[in-house]
This record gives structure tokens, sequence and C-alpha cells, in this order.
């Protein structure tokens, strides 16, 4: 199945979905959905997999409707943490509802997706969207605790994303990978491979935050260093100071507002821009690896679509 006629009718299964609901949830539901993302969990799923049976493209299409549900969940969970109050040039959910009721959505969401989960003939999908849906509430809480912890270490960072962004990746691309009967080691590839992109993609967001501009990135900005999140820019900064600086930083970091123009000359002095860059190329040449893996199979052109199409997308926005 081409990624075009896969596209077209997942979004028609995803649009049966969302009409199950009663018409207030359904409202609210259709308002985040009319901010279309780029559907890169459900390419994941479609990405993994080498479809030969009829049966095997509806579990397909099915297991692409479960994460992008899982998805739009933790988007309005996100932005409700966040306080964000735009996300792609629009309105976020919780600004034009009730915050509770938006908190809510999210989990209806979360709860359809694993029911749909539990309709599957064995329990091998609901296994590996609850372990992924877990990991990523878990990698948000933990993200949470972390607020302010200046301490933080790349490393220990990096565990975060893991789970915050990086299992429900690997949950999409594994999904694909086992509902087609794929090898063992190569569900093990596409693990690593969108853990690997899913770091990336929230070290992107990081970078962005602190030094993108809201024309392109169509977001909400600075957020992460409002709320005192320690996110990658931020460990790189500490990482390269010297401890007599540490601790006015820090200051200043608990204090963005008041101290936002002098902690961009400190980014800019520090080269805290580039240092990203760096770190989020090493992930993508360790993304193309796994990609040369499974060179022999068909999913590699795919797989290497969605690397080439971020890569890109790093290169002119940020």
């Amino acid at each position: 199945m081409q990624t075009q006629e896969f596209l077209e009718e997942f979004e028609i299964a995803l649009a049966n979905e969302v009409n199950s609901f009663e018409n207030k949830v359904q409202y609210m539901i259709k308002f985040v959905l009319g901010n279309k993302g780029k559907r890169l969990r459900p390419l994941l799923v479609h990405s993994c997999c080498n479809i030969k049976y009829q049966s095997m493209k509806l579990d397909i299409i099915k297991a692409s409707v479960i994460v992008e549900l899982i998805h739009i969940a933790t988007l309005i969970h996100d932005d409700v943490i966040d306080d964000a109050t735009t996300r792609r040039n629009k309105s976020t959910l919780h600004t034009v509802v009730d915050t509770n009721e938006a908190i809510l959505v999210g989990d209806i969401l979360l709860s359809h997706a694993l029911a749909i989960a539990s309709s599957f003939s064995d329990t091998m999908v609901c296994r590996e969207v609850s372990t992924a849906t877990k990991a990523t509430c878990i990698g948000e809480v933990t993200q949470s605790f972390a607020q302010k912890n200046y301490s933080t270490s790349y490393t220990e960072y990096e565990q975060i994303l893991v789970g915050k962004t990086g299992k429900l990746f690997s949950c999409a691309c594994r999904l694909g990978a086992k509902l087609c009967n794929a090898d063992e080691s190569v569900v093990s590839y596409v693990t690593r491979f969108a853990e690997n992109l899913g770091v990336v993609y929230q070290l992107y967001d990081d970078a962005i935050d602190v030094f993108g501009s809201e024309t392109n990135s169509h977001k909400t900005l600075k957020t992460d260093l409002k709320t005192n999140k320690v996110t990658l820019p931020v460990i790189l900064l500490l990482e390269s100071c010297c401890e007599e600086e540490r601790k006015p930083i820090i200051e200043m970091l608990t204090n963005y507002d008041t101290n936002a123009q002098k902690l961009n000359e400190i980014f800019n002095a520090y080269n805290i821009k580039q240092k990203c860059c760096e770190i989020i190329a090493d992930k993508l040449t360790d993304m193309n690896t796994c990609i040369a893996n499974v060179g022999y199979l068909p999913i590699a052109d795919k797989l290497k679509n969605i690397s080439e199409k971020i890569c890109n997308k790093i290169k002119l926005t940020l």
C-alpha cells in the first residue's frame, strides 16, 4: 500500500473513531484535529510494515489510529502543563474550553486508544500500547520532577526524552513491524531508530524553544525557559560555564522574564545553539546506522525518507 493511499484510509478510520463520541467531546477532539500535524506516528507504523494481506492492512490502519489518538492526548496534556496558548498558529484546546475539560478529553482519548487496542485477537498490541503510554506519562512526570533541577546531566535528560517521546515513536515502529511478522532483529533496529528519532524530535524542540522564531515554529516559544524546565540548551550552558558563573546563571534562569536579554547573550557567547546541533547530528547518524542495518528490506527507503525530512526541517528552521 502506497503512502498516500494509506494516509487517506487512515484519515477515514480516525474520523470514524472521533464520530463515535458524544457531541461535546467530539467538538473538542475535532478542534484539536483541525490543527492537523504531520501524522508522523501513523507514518512510522506504515514505514515499518510490509503488507501482504487485506487483514494485515486493516490491522496496520487500526494500529495507526491508536498511536495517533495517544499522541493527540499527550499534546492536549502538554499544552496544559506548559500553559501554551498556541500550537501551529492556532489556539490550544485549554484556552478555548475549561482547562479541566481539556484534561479529561485527553484522558478519554487515552482510554479509547487502549479500548481499540484490546480489540485485536491477541494481547501484543494492547501490551505494546500500554507500555508506551505508561512510559510517556512517566517521562512527563520525571521531567516535571527535573524542573529547576539544574544538576540534571545530559545522560539523565536523554533517558527522560526516550520515555517522554521515544517510546511512543518506537511503539509505532514496533507495531508496524510486529503486525507484519518481521524478524526480531528488524524489530530491534526499528525500535532503536524510533527512540533516536524521538530524542532528536525533542532536542530539536528544546533548541527551537530557545533559538527559534514563532513564525517558523508555529507555536508559543520560550515556554521551557519561563517555566524553568531544564532542557538541552540549559544543560549545555551549565556544562560549558565555569563554576563561578554557574550560580549567577542559575539565578537568572529562575527569573527568566527579567533576565531574558542577558541570558540570550550568554547562550550566544557559549555557542550553545551550535552545540545543540552537534548533539542532534550525532543522533541522526545513529538513526541512519539503524536504517543501514535493514537496508535489504523495502522499509529502509521509507525510514530514510522520514530521516531526510527531519534533517531538512532542522536545517531550515534551526
